[in-house]
């Protein structure tokens, strides 16, 4: 179970080789701060050897219109892009840490007065800019940030 927006990694919960009995549900037992939208993941790569499955379920997500979320493209884009590469060392994508992947996920932080995710984005105006926000954008630095991914 990981939060649905950019985080660190200490807010995501991991359950190894779950129980699971044919046509029940599989009920995590974690704590979730009350706040926070989780995505919580059901993968499984050894059931049936040479074949995958994977079950995502977002919180408080309208499932009518899911695919508009940007929260399960952002994951169905990571997934997509580690089944390319050659050198995978997993079967799925880790959900270890998520950082800003486009200049729209970084975003201004009003308690510290700069951009949040500091390492990965800058504040950079450009003519048009409404608001601290839209100045935020990813440093040029940031395109190995993928590479943690694979």
């Amino acid at each position: 179970m990981a939060p649905q927006p950019e985080h660190d990694g200490s807010d995501v919960h991991v359950e190894l080789n779950a129980e699971h009995e044919h046509g029940s549900d599989i009920i995590a037992n974690m704590t979730k701060a009350p706040r926070v939208k989780y995505i919580t993941f059901y993968e499984d790569s050894e059931s049936i050897p040479g074949k995958r499955t994977a079950v995502w379920e977002l919180d408080k997500t309208n499932h009518r219109n899911i695919v508009r979320s940007p929260v399960l493209m952002r994951e169905l884009w990571l997934q997509m892009w580690h089944d390319i590469q050659p050198g995978a060392k997993s079967k799925f994508v880790t959900k270890a840490k998520r950082g800003p992947l486009r200049d729209a996920d970084c975003y201004w932080d009003y308690g510290k007065a700069c951009c949040a995710w500091q390492e990965y984005c800058e504040y950079r105006y450009s003519f048009g800019d409404v608001h601290l926000g839209q100045s935020c954008r990813l440093r040029n630095t940031s395109a190995n940030m993928l590479l943690q991914y694979i």
